[in-house]
């Protein structure tokens, strides 16, 4: 393991922003934890961490920071975690690691600089962040190993004023962090960081020996008022835990009970389109050929002895082909008979071929030759997402170019669908992305969601795209075939 990020500093000061260095944005993802789906809270290890640091303080309060990142490194499932507090002796110019905990333990007593960092930026935007690859700007971080693959940082305050951060780290793509996570830190964070102040003040009273006198008996009242806050402390927060508990599993049963209601207004939806697909093809498609039979007739009889009749019926004729193109496409586009005939592919190879020719885009799916058949209900849906995503990117995005991309790795399909038109207004990706709604998303989302997959939207002045995985179970190509 190669050496800490502290000896870039200097004695004139923190490093510098470096002329060239990538913007902060772009190594922020702190929107991810309100996207990905957050872990059930545990209260009950909560609760047992809670007591934990309350008799740490009691017994031996130095080590109060050190169990506190040994905490969260367990509870968040972290791969290493720490907490960075300013210096005093220099006016605060770089942050100091007091106790760190996982595989960058031995980083203990490193740093990073106040005015060039991820903990810097964290104290300026007052705000919880997550950062992905902090050394693609701060290139300082790139000797240190394993390196960060993703790092949640939240404001460490002590007496109402931030005074460093609490950090957890992942290594490696495996762990992501999520809302829970940052929950989760919050409270301990909060406790710890009265149990920190009790303990500044403990360790500057024992430092005048004329008041030893004074400090032990301050510290006998400290640890008996903590002794029995560890007595019923745990005691108040199962109370509280239950209570929570009753509440969360309300709200649980509330949503499930909508979610299925949304999922059945779409099966319905998607069984009435089937309906009246079919009743266009039969019904009015049979009429519509009647009557091209009887104008055909007219045409015939009329072509000698009238010919300004047969010349309107003739108009005519081509007016009936016209509607019977029409409808067939409106019938199509309801229900692709081809998803039930030859299965995804053929049907979005068919739609994609009509909107290209219906509108200046110029569509590319790229999905493999052994992609097979999956269970029908299930092709309807993709079929569904990968429409509504056309639809947003020809009325919505003014790009002329879009990319359909299927894949299918064991029991996971993935779909991505990418434009290159103007992209989304951040404030409006944020109004998606945390209430659900908007062009088609909450439709999709449903769909999705019911197969117990993911849904992400990617949007810039590069253009748009939209990410989704599902799981499938076995093919029933045999079935519908």
């Amino acid at each position: 393991m190669s050496s800490s990020p502290q000896r870039q500093t200097t004695d004139s000061g923190p490093t510098p922003v470096p002329p060239g260095a990538l913007p902060l944005e772009s190594i922020l993802c702190t929107e991810e934890l309100q996207k990905r789906g957050s872990r059930p809270p545990d209260y009950e290890t909560e609760n047992r961490a809670l007591v934990t640091l309350a008799r740490a303080l009691a017994d031996s309060p130095g080590t109060i920071l050190q169990i506190l990142t040994d905490t969260i490194l367990e509870i968040c499932q972290a791969h290493s975690a720490g907490i960075s507090l300013l210096t005093l002796e220099d006016g605060g110019k770089r942050f100091y690691w007091p106790a760190i905990s996982g595989v960058w333990r031995p980083h203990i007593g490193g740093g990073t600089p106040r005015d060039f960092g991820p903990c810097g930026d964290v104290l300026d935007r007052n705000t919880t962040l997550l950062f992905k690859h902090v050394e693609r700007r701060y290139t300082y971080f790139e000797p240190i190993t394993p390196p960060v693959e993703e790092a949640l940082l939240l404001p460490f305050y002590v007496a109402g004023k931030a005074v460093g951060t609490l950090w957890a780290v992942a290594h490696d793509t495996g762990r992501k962090f999520d809302a829970e996570d940052e929950r989760i830190m919050n409270s301990l964070g909060t406790f710890a960081s009265s149990a920190y102040q009790v303990v500044t003040s403990l360790d500057a009273l024992k430092s005048h020996a004329t008041v030893r006198e004074q400090t032990e008996h301050a510290l006998r009242q400290r640890t008996a008022e903590f002794e029995r806050l560890a007595e019923t402390l745990e005691a108040q927060v199962r109370a509280r835990t239950e209570e929570l508990d009753q509440r969360n599993n309300e709200g649980l049963k509330q949503s499930t009970h909508l979610r299925d209601l949304s999922y059945r207004m779409l099966q319905i939806q998607d069984n009435e389109r089937r309906h009246i697909a079919r009743e266009l093809h039969d019904s009015a498609g049979q009429i519509l050929a009647g009557l091209a039979i009887n104008l055909s007739s007219i045409v015939e009889q009329a072509k000698h002895s009238a010919p300004e009749l047969a010349k309107e019926a003739s108009e005519g004729q081509e007016l009936v082909r016209e509607l019977s193109q029409e409808i067939r496409t409106t019938s199509y586009l309801l229900h692709p008979p081809l998803l039930d005939e030859t299965g995804l592919s053929g049907a979005l190879l068919w739609y994609i071929q009509g909107l290209n020719e219906r509108s200046e885009l110029d569509i590319t799916l790229e999905i493999p030759e052994d992609f097979g058949r999956l269970p029908s209900e299930m092709e309807l849906v993709i079929f569904r997402i990968v429409q509504e995503c056309l639809t947003n990117v020809h009325r919505h995005s003014g790009s002329k170019l879009a990319t359909i991309r299927l894949s299918r790795i064991a029991h996971m399909v993935s779909i991505e669908v990418q434009d290159q038109g103007k992209g989304i207004a951040p404030e409006r990706l944020l109004e998606i992305q945390t209430q659900g709604a908007g062009v088609g998303i909450l439709g999709m989302r449903e769909r999705v969601t019911r197969y117990g997959g993911d849904l992400t939207i990617q949007s810039g002045s590069w253009g748009t795209k939209i990410l989704v995985r599902v799981a499938c179970e076995n093919s029933n190509s045999e079935t519908d075939a």
